[in-house]
């Protein structure tokens, strides 16, 4: 890790360039092929993505002991993925359509364009979206559990003292026998704690529909 952190503006580029070169391939497959139904690929790489930059910023912090500008640009990263990465995706899908089926000589697919939610229905939808981290979340978390088993230190945990002890060392033993896993999952779950709040914010405070003035000539 130490040598990643040494080079650490140069794999967050690399993290970026990969994410992007991996679905636009993965939307080309999925026209080119007709396998319509591997949107749970892409969803799988979204969270890896972040997952990945979000375990690079919180190493470099527990390294630097303070707060910088790389920290800041991941959180802005991770903010745009939740909050523009899904419409963006739905854009770029509709492009990669279009141009696979000029490519295979066919004609121009019509579909309709999802119209953008709002309100109530958009608050609606990110609350699916948000169940769908949860299950993905709590999926790998029971194949973690079932491949090394919990630590001896789950059962002297202290709610007082439990997020000190996650997320201010280098290694912790909560909560499985093996490092590799619990460093995943504490990262894991500081993005989903970042989707709770930007998905339920949407509940208290719905999006609403941006009106379109028109000036009289």
């Amino acid at each position: 890790m130490d040598f990643i952190l040494d080079n650490k503006w140069l794999f967050l580029i690399l993290a970026e360039i990969i994410f992007w070169v991996s679905t636009l391939s993965f939307l080309v497959v999925r026209y080119w092929f007709n396998l319509n139904k591997l949107s749970v690929a892409f969803f799988i790489l979204f969270i890896l993505n972040d997952l990945w930059i979000a375990t690079m910023g919180y190493f470099d912090y527990l390294k630097t002991g303070k707060f910088s500008a790389y920290q800041i640009i991941i959180l802005i990263v991770i903010a745009y993925a939740f909050l523009y990465g899904k419409s963006d995706f739905q854009k770029l899908d509709g492009f990669i359509q279009r141009k696979a089926a000029k490519w295979r000589g066919l004609p121009e697919p019509e579909f309709t364009a999802s119209k953008p939610l709002y309100g109530m229905a958009h608050a609606k939808q990110e609350r699916r979206n948000l169940y769908k981290h949860f299950l993905v979340f709590f999926a790998v978390q029971g194949l973690f559990l079932l491949m090394f088993g919990l630590s001896d230190a789950v059962s002297n945990i202290q709610l007082n003292t439990l997020f000190e002890e996650w997320y201010e060392k280098t290694n912790t033993d909560l909560f499985y026998q093996n490092d590799t896993a619990n460093n995943i999952t504490r990262i894991w779950a500081l993005i989903l704690a970042i989707d709770i709040v930007i998905s339920l914010s949407y509940t208290v405070a719905p999006k609403k529909e941006k009106k379109t003035s028109h000036s009289a000539l």
